[in-house]
């Protein structure tokens, strides 16, 4: 076993001295996973986390109407306020709430009032049941503390702007916490599909490429039998190269996992709340496309041909296996081949803990599966790899 790490160990060492191998392992992962959560969608993907738009047009600027606007503030609206010339000349409103005249007034005089909620054609139905949903209940909040502050007034006596605005609001003695529950009716997008999708990509992609092309390479100048004068035997050699691509994997995987924890905590970036556990499964991931990059180094005596194979080999993986698109939006014969392939598989299993609440004791399926893969590539890799 020590020779096997004294191997894994060296090639570690040599593909860290690699500038270009660098750049490609830690990175490029992270500028792809950047770009590609910003352009599809930004750091939540947690529907019940999302913030809607909402301009508004308050004719009022009272206490009531002013409160109001501060609770739906406080509850995932962002709230523009314009004048009623300036929403005429906007040429980017999406929905926009009226405040009458007199709305504060009438409320504290226990007035029937009207608000309105004009929605722009084309605009998202889902966002607009979210800011009603929003509305209704910050009126309900509203409605309370009116009643609250009404204690003690004759009728048909108005409540006062002192006794509404000195009514204390108590903490909301239920709390609700939301999550999905097994699948969501929502694919995964933003930093949720771009993370994982850039983290099996380019686990793949070093190891198929750059990992390929370095076995390929010490088969052609001899370094794989000059290792056989060495007190090692071929078993130890197949099992050592293995490692090597593996801990190269740990090491990338490892770095990414922490970017993405550290861009959690200082910029909401969407990494669900099991980066542990997401890091488990990339690692075993891992350990499937480890024997995999030295399988196809085996196969080729030329680098460049095993390295333009790899590239081919990943981008396939990548496409079929749910990289570049969450996997839930493709027809049922996709599915079918992501299935196949155990980038399928891993993006799978890290939706289950990233979007869908999942956890890793409820992963048995997709572990078993990355497990039968891991263990066929290296039976094939020792089949490939010729050392004498």
């Amino acid at each position: 076993m020590r020779r096997v790490a004294a191997i894994a160990l060296h090639d570690l060492r040599r593909t860290l001295a690699d500038r270009g191998a660098v750049m490609w392992m830690f990175l490029l992962p992270i500028v792809f996973a950047t770009f590609f959560g910003l352009v599809t969608g930004g750091s939540s993907s947690i529907p019940a986390d999302a913030e809607a738009s909402l301009t508004v047009v308050d004719n009022d600027r009272g206490v009531v109407a002013r409160d109001l606007l501060e609770d739906l503030a406080g509850q995932g609206v962002a709230v523009t306020e314009l004048s009623p010339e300036e929403r005429e000349a906007s040429e980017n409103l999406v929905r926009t709430l009226v405040i009458p005249t007199g709305f504060s007034e009438g409320v504290l005089a226990g007035e029937t009032q009207q608000l309105r909620l004009e929605n722009e054609p084309g605009t998202s139905e889902e966002a607009a049941l979210v800011v009603q949903a929003r509305i209704f209940a910050a009126i309900t909040r509203l409605i309370g503390r009116t009643v609250e502050a009404a204690q003690g007034v004759q009728a048909p006596d108005p409540v006062s702007i002192q006794a509404f605005t000195e009514v204390v609001v108590p903490d909301d003695l239920v709390t609700v916490e939301s999550r999905f529950a097994g699948n969501a009716t929502t694919q995964p997008d933003g930093f949720a599909q771009s993370i994982p999708g850039m983290a099996v990509m380019f686990v793949m992609l070093v190891a198929l490429t750059y990992g390929a092309a370095t076995i390929s390479a010490e088969r052609a100048n001899g370094q794989l039998r000059r290792l056989l004068t060495a007190p090692v035997t071929r078993a130890e050699i197949v099992a050592g190269k293995i490692g090597g691509r593996w801990i190269v994997a740990a090491a990338q995987i490892t770095a990414f996992v922490a970017v993405g924890v550290i861009a959690n905590r200082l910029f909401d970036v969407e990494i669900g709340d099991r980066p542990f556990q997401m890091w488990v499964v990339l690692v075993l991931f891992g350990l499937v496309v480890a024997p995999l990059g030295v399988a196809v180094g085996g196969w080729f005596k030329d680098p460049d041909r095993a390295a333009s194979v790899g590239v081919m080999a990943t981008m396939a993986m990548a496409a079929f296996g749910g990289c570049w698109w969450p996997i839930e939006v493709v027809s049922k014969p996709l599915k079918m081949v992501s299935l196949a392939i155990p980038s399928g598989w891993a993006m799978t299993a890290l939706h289950g803990l990233i979007s869908f609440g999942r956890d890793l004791t409820d992963l048995g399926p997709e572990l078993m599966a990355l497990a039968g893969f891991g263990v066929a590539f290296s039976i094939l890799a020792a089949r490939s790899l010729r050392v004498d």
